[in-house]
């Protein structure tokens, strides 16, 4: 098995990190002193199996579904891994949205995978052409994957539209991998996990993004208890045990999720409208607006593309947003706008100045 290189994965690991860092996908990090966590009891060791039930239990009534459909994993990446390697034999049909985040690309391709796009269009404000998704999955399709909220674009994709999917889903038998990883930054009825719309629907998400807590590598899959009995067989290839401590950790910090997430609506709502006057303005930008969440992903009307951008930015400003080949859209750049007032109002000035060379 070849192990190709994740070029996004990789940029965004060595090249994003500078001043002015517009490369961040979720909320700012938090501190462990920031929790205010009774840690007395805290152990390193422990016997238990298949993931720390406490745990389990936390995010099972957190989404309103039994303990058995909950797989704990080392974030959303490994569910990912863990669904593919559940789910596909080489050559199996995968249909995946497009734009995409390249690893929902590229591990399906890991286990001989026979990729298939949908395409969510700018022009359609990135939701699903229904007509041409019918003809796809016509075809066999083992597996379809997509986001929601879309990354990069924010776009929401309604609970009406994923009832749909469900029940062609159910008519078909393929299964639908939602990455649910930014949903949370919706609120109401919205924000509910799709897992409950359909038996052939699998989520997964984690508490990276909308929490701040991307170090604890908590994630989760909601899955149907057949498959979910299948994907902890994996942990016994793949690491064995899942970290006790962090899990620990994981399972106190869930009662203070919507304490969290409160307290970062100020700075995404003012930040988010900072944003949104920025493109009104700027005539050589066009959008679709996000949903919610705290990315975007703007359109160059321009004759240059988002690579272009990106190095004068980090060349003349130490400024860093996401080209959009990362993302399958040259002439288009991923915005991460949850970092502190003053850091995006330069970001964005400085992105400004830029476009005035184009």
């Amino acid at each position: 098995m070849q192990f190709n290189k994740i070029e996004y994965m990789e940029w965004a690991k060595t090249k994003a990190d500078l001043k002015i860092n517009l490369c961040r996908s979720g909320v700012p990090d938090l501190a462990l002193k920031d929790l205010r966590l009774n840690l007395d009891d805290l152990e390193i060791n422990s016997e238990y199996s298949y993931g720390y039930p406490p745990l389990r239990e936390a995010i099972a009534a957190r989404y309103g579904v039994k303990e058995e459909n909950v797989v704990t994993t080392i974030g959303t990446s490994q569910g990912l891994f863990y669904v593919c390697a559940t789910l596909l034999e080489r050559g199996d049909k995968v249909l995946v949205e497009e734009p995409a985040y390249e690893p929902l690309l590229a591990v399906p391709r890991l286990f001989g995978a026979h990729i298939l796009r949908l395409e969510r269009k700018f022009e359609n404000k990135y939701q699903i052409d229904w007509d041409g998704f019918e003809s796809l999955v016509a075809s066999n399709v083992k597996l379809v994957i997509l986001t929601n909220l879309h990354n990069p674009s924010g776009a929401l994709l309604p609970r009406s539209e994923i009832s749909k999917l469900a029940a062609l889903a159910q008519k078909k038998g393929f299964i639908v991998f939602i990455d649910e990883i930014y949903l949370e930054f919706w609120d109401g009825e919205e924000s509910q996990t799709a897992f409950s719309c359909g038996e052939n629907i699998v989520v997964g998400s984690s508490l990276t993004k909308v929490y701040g807590l991307p170090g604890l590598r908590c994630g989760w899959i909601l899955t149907p208890k057949s498959l979910a009995e299948q994907m902890r067989k994996l942990t016994d290839y793949v690491n064995v045990e899942q970290v006790f401590v962090g899990e620990q950790i994981s399972a106190k910090i869930f009662p203070l999720l919507d304490a969290i997430k409160n307290k970062n609506r100020p700075l995404i709502c003012q930040n988010s409208e900072m944003v949104k006057e920025f493109i009104r303005e700027e005539r050589k930008l066009s959008w679709v607006e996000p949903a919610q969440g705290v990315i975007c992903f703007p359109k160059l009307e321009t004759r240059a593309n988002g690579d272009e951008l990106a190095r004068v930015l980090r060349e003349k400003y130490e400024t860093s947003l996401v080209p959009g080949r990362f993302f399958e859209e040259p002439r288009h750049f991923r915005l991460g706008f949850a970092v502190p007032s003053d850091v995006l109002a330069q970001g964005l000035k400085n992105i400004k100045e830029v476009l005035k060379e184009f």
